[in-house]
């Protein structure tokens, strides 16, 4: 598998996303740090996709066929909104950009995502502001990663 397909796979995991696989695309393989973050960007919209058309037909499946993972789901999905509810109330769509763009672990594309989801806020406003953030946690993860490599 090549280095930039590995990147892009990568990026679309919720636990590495672009935060973990833009620096690896610019320290390990060397890639010029534009198409680093060119790749891993495409890698972190793609589960916006999953969670958008997958993800609501997955929790009805569950609900009907496998009603352990839906617990497992349901409880996931709980405290995340316990978590994340005033803030939203408080932001609206902003709060999605926010959480997307800062890049510390367990906020990010999937988690921004699963957001809009379980909040029912409409595609037209989340997806935007998710992929704003995706960008903008790139640009972060990018130029900080530049720096430390300058550094060294």
């Amino acid at each position: 598998m090549s280095g930039e397909l590995q990147i892009i796979l990568m990026s679309a995991f919720p636990v590495t996303e672009l935060r973990v696989t833009l620096p690896v695309a610019i320290l390990q393989y060397h890639f010029v740090p534009l198409y680093a973050f060119f790749l891993s960007v495409i890698g972190n919209f793609l589960p916006i996709a999953i969670v958008f058309f997958i993800f609501p037909p997955l929790l009805r499946f569950a609900e009907k066929h496998i009603p352990v993972l839906h617990r497992v789901m349901e409880a996931y999905l709980r405290s995340l909104e316990r978590k994340y509810k005033n803030k939203y109330q408080k932001y609206g769509a902003f709060f999605l950009f926010l959480l997307v763009a800062v890049p510390f672990p367990a906020t990010g594309a999937w988690t921004g995502s699963v957001l809009a989801v379980l909040f029912g806020i409409k595609p037209t406003a989340s997806i935007p502001a998710i992929t704003s953030g995706v960008i903008a946690a790139g640009l972060i993860v990018m130029i900080l990663t530049i720096g430390y490599a300058n550094l060294y």
